[in-house]
């Protein structure tokens, strides 16, 4: 008899700690799926743009969102030295505005979008859209970077200098010459500016040099892929008794790769 209740006591033990073993596994399945979940609502992006360009950056689309059960939808700006936001709520149209620089929102299929006009290096900055909805929230952070490349001729020890500078507040760009060169004589260094860097570089050229045109070619990379701006230097050599450099500086239209 002692044997039958030591087993039935060895079972029901058994079956206690299976069934505690099962719940937790359960409780803890359940918390890594919100966490889960919570994470999914949280989208990181990082952006490049070109200068001049009117821009549109989009928060979420109609299958993250439940529009039409919006409680209220704002754009946080974080810009140099300063922060602004645009929004409103599900019950009144009226944009509230406290940025005040041309920036708008608009609705689409895709969600509520903001507009930035002609993109300057001004607009630089992180743009975080928080929206709120019936059913639950969604939060898009970006960082958003403009590209910024310029040429220019140089002279030392009347040696020439071929000069290509980008200023940027983020990611430093990659910088290299086109046609190839392979002079000796090429530096690059990365300066801080108050909030901006500056990387440049300096190829001298040569007295027997015979390039025509020198192009700098910017590259800019994000998760969003890379974008490239060109800065074209035009040397025109004329006068019988001397040599005169003319600067052209030709922004191209850039290229994504």
């Amino acid at each position: 008899m002692v044997n039958n209740k030591t087993l039935m006591v060895v079972i029901l033990l058994s079956i206690f700690m299976a069934g505690s073993q099962t719940k937790g596994n359960q409780d803890t399945a359940s918390h890594q799926n919100k966490d889960s979940a919570i994470k999914q609502l949280t989208v990181f992006k990082e952006q490049t743009f070109v200068p001049g360009n009117d821009v549109i950056l989009q928060c979420g689309n109609a299958t993250d969102i439940k529009w039409n059960e919006l409680i209220y939808i704002v754009w946080n700006i974080s810009l140099q030295g300063r922060k602004c936001w645009l929004g409103f709520n599900g019950l009144s149209p009226k944009l509230v505005d406290t940025c005040n620089d041309g920036k708008r929102l608009f609705n689409t299929s895709h969600g509520v979008s903001i507009v930035i006009p002609k993109i300057s290096i001004q607009d630089e900055g992180f743009y975080s859209c928080d929206v709120s909805y019936k059913a639950g929230s969604y939060i898009l952070n970006m960082s958003v970077s403009v590209t910024n490349v310029a040429t220019q001729l140089d002279s030392e020890n009347s040696q020439r200098i071929a000069v290509c500078h980008s200023i940027f507040k983020q990611k430093a760009p990659t910088l290299h010459w086109e046609p190839a060169i392979n002079f000796s004589s090429n530096t690059s260094s990365v300066k801080k500016h108050g909030m901006f860097s500056m990387m440049e570089n300096r190829v001298y050229l040569p007295a027997n040099a015979n390039n025509s045109e020198l192009t700098c070619v910017a590259t800019y990379t994000s998760e969003s892929g890379s974008v490239q701006q060109k800065s074209t230097l035009n040397l025109t050599v004329w006068g019988p008794t001397g040599t005169t450099f003319c600067l052209r500086m030709k922004e191209e239209t850039p290229t994504k790769r």
